[in-house]
């Protein structure tokens, strides 16, 4: 056998190893399970709430009711995040924003939960299934959740010795709420960058008590 036929012959074995490596490769690669796709989806916070009703540290709101008696409420933190996943993988992750406020006459601590496209009051939770809500966008008047009942839009209404305009009332029943909160009905006037403008608390006790703004700080 001349050396012309061994080089041939070592070529052609050379290739026919290569060519069962490569189909060994692809036979492997086939047989590997495709990784499962995550299924973990996130919602987000509904913009107009974000930037109607998220405010910064160090913001205040001074309110006055009929009797005279004034509350300053400040917002001393803000925290932002997800909430987590079920346990099935069958929510979505929901972006939150907490709001933590002191009353200063009364000494005690509360928060607004801003989650998808509602507050709720001393909300959280997991999953953010905490809180009785307050305000809710995007809904008809009359529209009921939770307690919380759509009231009408005013073009303008006075509060004070302020005219203030396009003006959201919400109303918690209290004997409908899923989560107690409030031990009578209220009322709750939000204005769009500046917050809640009046609070009506219907006492059966001390009867109607109002709260309005008199003035307010934004950082």
């Amino acid at each position: 056998m001349t050396l012309h036929n061994l080089t041939g012959q070592f070529l052609v074995h050379s290739k026919m190893q290569n060519l069962l490596f490569l189909l060994f490769i692809l036979f492997i690669s086939s047989c590997k399970k495709e990784e499962p796709v995550s299924q973990v989806k996130y919602n987000y916070l509904n913009q107009n709430l974000k930037t109607d009703y998220s405010f910064n540290p160090n913001s205040y709101w001074v309110y006055e009711n009929q009797n005279s008696n004034i509350d300053s409420v400040v917002l001393v933190n803000q925290e932002t995040g997800f909430t987590s996943v079920c346990p099935q993988n069958d929510c979505a992750r929901n972006e939150f924003i907490t709001l933590t406020f002191k009353s200063m006459s009364r000494g005690v601590s509360f928060n607004q939960y801003l989650m998808s496209n509602f507050i709720r009051y001393n909300g959280g939770g997991t999953f953010g299934q905490h809180g009785q809500p307050i305000h809710i966008l995007n809904r008809d008047q009359g529209y009921q959740f939770n307690g919380l009942v759509v009231g009408e839009v005013f073009d303008s209404l006075q509060v004070s010795n302020t005219m203030y305009y396009n003006v959201e009332k919400m109303t918690v029943q209290a004997d409908q709420q899923f989560q107690k909160k409030f031990d009578y009905d209220r009322d709750f006037y939000f204005v769009p960058s500046i917050g809640i403008v009046r609070i009506v608390i219907h006492d059966h006790k001390q009867g109607v008590i109002t709260w309005d703004l008199k003035r307010y700080h934004l950082e």
